[in-house]
């Protein structure tokens, strides 16, 4: 059975919310798990109802259902023994992996570096706000440009605690009269999709941490 890694950051889905929480340890198939902060000292996750524990890995996103079989406190952290109740499945991650923010961006497109704000992330694409246009493209490469997406460009963005310097191309340009949205369609291999997506969980995992 696919398990998260001990001292992995984890999501708890369970009472029609999302909780943020921590792998204190796996034993035979199970989770010791770091009981919410902020969640009440009573409620029905605490008497075995069943709920999810969501997690990244290379392979994807990933949910095991579980229930808590077990409470007690280790130092100063009250943990949950959780065992699971079926099976981890693979959730669809292009729906999941995904998170809304507003940081610095730049841009690096045919050498022009152009600063903008960050909208949302995901390992597929990122989306973006730019005040300046977009530089006209040099003849030659306007010749072979047969679609608004075979533009490349340069994106670079700090996330998770991580700095990230992407090539990526240009999905759709919107522009208006005070700025341009662009989405950007990101690499598609998979050690580009593994760093963001650890980042972008990151970055959930902390906003939920801040909204308590």
């Amino acid at each position: 059975m696919q398990l998260p890694d001990l001292n992995q950051p984890v999501l708890l889905r369970g009472d029609e919310r999302e909780y943020a929480s921590r792998v204190e340890g796996v034993e035979d198939g199970c989770l010791t798990l770091a009981r919410p902060f902020g969640l009440p000292l009573e409620t029905s996750l605490d008497e075995g109802r069943p709920f999810d524990v969501e997690w990244t890995s290379a392979a994807g996103m990933h949910a095991l259902p579980v229930r808590v079989t077990e409470r007690s406190i280790d130092g100063k952290v009250r943990i949950w023994h959780a065992e699971p109740t079926g099976p981890a499945r693979r959730l669809n991650r292009r729906a999941h992996v995904r998170v809304a923010v507003a940081i610095p961006v730049a841009l690096d497109v045919d050498g022009q570096r152009i600063s903008g704000s960050l909208l949302d992330v995901s390992e597929a694409a990122v989306r973006c706000l730019i005040r300046d246009p977009l530089p006209e493209p040099a003849a030659e490469e306007k010749a072979t440009l047969k679609a608004p997406s075979a533009r490349q460009v340069r994106v670079m963005f700090t996330l998770g605690g991580q700095d990230f310097a992407l090539r990526g191309a240009i999905f759709r340009s919107t522009p208006s009269q005070e700025a341009t949205e662009l989405i950007i369609i990101l690499p598609e291999d998979e050690r580009t999709a593994t760093a963001v997506r650890r980042a972008v969980f990151a970055e959930q995992i902390r906003a939920r941490q801040l909204a308590r």
